[in-house]
């Protein structure tokens, strides 16, 4: 028990890492106080996977846009930005209905850049919560449920080069990033009470209180 005990890695907390020296690290290396030295194996396996042509045009194109915008351009424009360092021509937009407007404005951006542009909102199809297994407990108000499949499936259909999720529900967005045949990236991430931006929660003294209270402090 004690050998097994000895060989199974530590559970990774970069979270509570003092130094962070890995930002500037480079051609330092990892420190040796690191945790990430339980997981060498994994980070030597991991180096040419960067190198197939599918993950170096993705891997490249990102380092181009960071290095280009870097404290500079806004989410949407580096995702116009990084939509053309990989050549897409159809850009896709999973949107949810109660960020329409966001998302026509978000479709006139990307149209301008010269993009043809597939819009997609989740309600579409008018389908039934019943016809999904959602029981009456959990229906919606207007009992048509959000439909992140049949988003994602259109959207392989019309065969665009990648596809962004616009205020997509908590799991809805899984739904279409999983049925999504193109790369799939948050666009705007839903958040009710922060008006769309999740961060804010940790800047705010009344909804860290009520985090502490639900969740416990320390």
């Amino acid at each position: 028990m004690a050998d097994m005990e000895q060989s199974t890695p530590k559970t990774l907390t970069c979270d509570v890492c003092k130094q962070n020296e890995c930002l500037n690290g480079y051609p330092k290396g990892m420190p040796s106080y690191c945790e990430g030295n339980h997981y060498l194996d994994v980070l030597e396996q991991t180096k040419p996977q960067y190198l197939q042509p599918d993950n170096a045009r993705i891997h490249l194109a990102t380092a181009k846009v960071l290095k280009e915008g870097h404290d500079q351009w806004t989410r949407l424009e580096e995702s116009i930005e990084f939509s053309r360092e990989l050549g897409v021509k159809k850009v896709g937009l999973a949107v949810c209905v109660g960020l329409i407007r966001e998302g026509k404005e978000f479709a006139r951006m990307f149209r301008r850049a010269g993009f043809e542009v597939v819009t997609v909102a989740c309600m579409v199809g008018g389908v039934p919560d019943s016809d999904t297994g959602i029981p009456e407990k959990w229906a919606y108000p207007t009992h048509t449920t959000c439909n992140p499949i049949a988003q994602a499936e259109i959207m392989n259909k019309e065969q665009t080069g990648i596809n962004f999720v616009v205020g997509l529900c908590l799991g809805h967005d899984l739904l279409f990033m999983k049925y999504s045949q193109a790369l799939a990236a948050p666009l705007v991430v839903k958040d009710r009470v922060l008006v769309n931006n999740p961060s804010a929660v940790l800047y705010s003294t009344y909804h860290r209180g009520r985090l502490a209270e639900r969740y416990g402090r320390g």
